[in-house]
């Protein structure tokens, strides 16, 4: 009668915890960074020897509680972060290269718009070459020509700078998740393997270190335990009772510089810091070219100027000058009469007809044109990366959910099933109940 009291009371203890762990699972169903739990049970087998002239005796009692299991497969969530760190770097880039092309847009009012409209100006003032009210505007239009390399150059070094200041808010994310995971892994030592409590801080870790991977392409290796060891660059990031601390700098050329304690390491090929590394020489590289074709600009303009004469007869004066970057680049006269129209035979507009050869296969409005053209490719080109990355990312993931994701109807049938099973348990306990009273009933 006791065997059968036994068997109840283990199975009512088992299939309780069981229920409990599909009501947890049911209430996180809509959070991503839980894994799905279940009870694993096994059956409770006694074992005695009370006397060593008689054979050992062994038999059932029942069922217990051997584990709280969650439902993960490591390799499946090494790709997801593999996946995901590739999907944040084409991401982050794109975001950055899309706010770059804006900037060399400048809402329509570009470099080659104003380029256009100053050469069709010079156009109608050779045309009229009398008419100072055309030469106004011809400076007019020159003016807005060194105003858009200006403005662009300005939007563009913003850009730069919102690089490097995201980067260093990168950095401090990634070095505050190493110092959770720390934490992490110090509490796992101190938690019993298999406990509910153990399969929380284990959903933890696995949510620092998709964290952390979608920072930078670490290396992550896993102790019998479930802590976790995260390496890059030959440096340990994080580990039991050890975090390191990250710092991001520019390089000249745009790009990152990553230190681990000091320690220089290389840019990482994934992550936001690669996308944010990336996109950095991106943005210096095209300053770089805006600031090449604003000194051919002034250096044409001024040679154009210097091969004619004004109106007086003079020589032509610098119309532009440029001493540094391209904050420093001006227009250095207002008066149209220092407009070197004439050519050195005398013809009023003998200069201006020789203008157009400024806007020949070399020259800065095609080279404007070339360059938006070779940048609004590699765009594209960062998009449909960025595509194919999402495609695999989400792939990976769905996998993931279909082992890991909690479903609630598979949930609700297993919530039927124990509540059956532990009904049944109760009625076992019923039924030792009634029978024991039916016997003591006999006398």
């Amino acid at each position: 009668m006791t065997d059968l009291l036994s068997l109840g009371r283990s199975g009512i203890r088992a299939y309780s915890r069981s229920m409990e762990a599909v009501s947890h699972n049911i209430a996180n169903a809509e959070n991503p960074d839980y894994v799905r739990r279940s009870v694993e049970l096994t059956d409770a087998t006694v074992s005695t020897s009370l006397n060593p002239d008689y054979f050992a005796q062994s038999g059932l009692n029942g069922v217990r509680v051997a584990n709280t299991v969650r439902a993960s497969d490591e390799f499946i969530e090494a790709q997801v972060r593999q996946t995901g760190a590739a999907r944040i770097r084409t991401e982050t880039q794109l975001a950055w290269l899309e706010r770059l092309e804006t900037n060399l847009d400048n809402a329509g009012s570009n470099v080659g718009t104003r380029l256009n409209s100053f050469f069709g100006r010079t156009e109608e003032v050779a045309a009229a070459p009398f008419d100072n009210a055309l030469k106004l505007s011809l400076l007019s239009d020159l003016d807005a020509v060194v105003d858009a390399f200006r403005r662009t150059s300005t939007n563009i070094q913003l850009t730069s700078a919102q690089v490097a200041q995201g980067a260093e808010l990168e950095a401090n994310t990634l070095n505050a998740a190493l110092e959770n995971l720390n934490k992490i892994n110090l509490n796992i030592t101190r938690t019993k393997e298999g406990s509910d409590a153990h399969a929380g801080l284990l959903d933890s870790r696995d949510a620092m270190l998709a964290t952390i991977t979608e920072k930078l392409n670490a290396g992550i290796s896993f102790a019998p335990n479930g802590t976790a060891t995260i390496t890059y660059g030959g440096q340990q990031l994080a580990g039991v009772n050890f975090a390191a601390t990250v710092t991001a700098a520019t390089n000249v050329d745009g790009s990152l510089a990553l230190q681990v304690d000091g320690v220089s390491v290389a840019v990482p090929s994934e992550g936001s810091l690669a996308g944010l590394s990336r996109a950095g020489a991106t943005a210096q590289g095209r300053m770089n070219d805006l600031t090449t074709l604003a000194q051919q600009f002034v250096d044409d303009i001024n040679g154009w100027q210097a091969q004619g004469f004004t109106m007086a007869g003079a020589p032509g004066a610098p119309l532009l000058s440029m001493t540094g970057n391209i904050s420093t680049l001006a227009v250095t006269t207002t008066d149209v009469a220092a407009l070197a129209v004439a050519s050195a035979d005398g013809t009023p507009n003998g200069n201006l007809l020789t203008m157009p050869n400024l806007r020949a296969a070399d020259g800065v409005e095609t080279r404007w044109n070339n360059f938006l053209a070779g940048f609004a490719t590699n765009v594209a080109s960062v998009r449909s990366e960025a595509n194919a990355a999402t495609a695999l990312d989400e792939g990976a993931r769905r996998r993931r959910d279909a082992i890991s994701g909690v479903d609630l109807d598979r949930e609700a049938a297993d919530l039927i099933r124990l509540q059956q099973a532990y009904e049944a348990s109760a009625r076992v306990i019923q039924v030792a109940r009634e029978t024991m009273q039916a016997i003591l009933g006999v006398f």
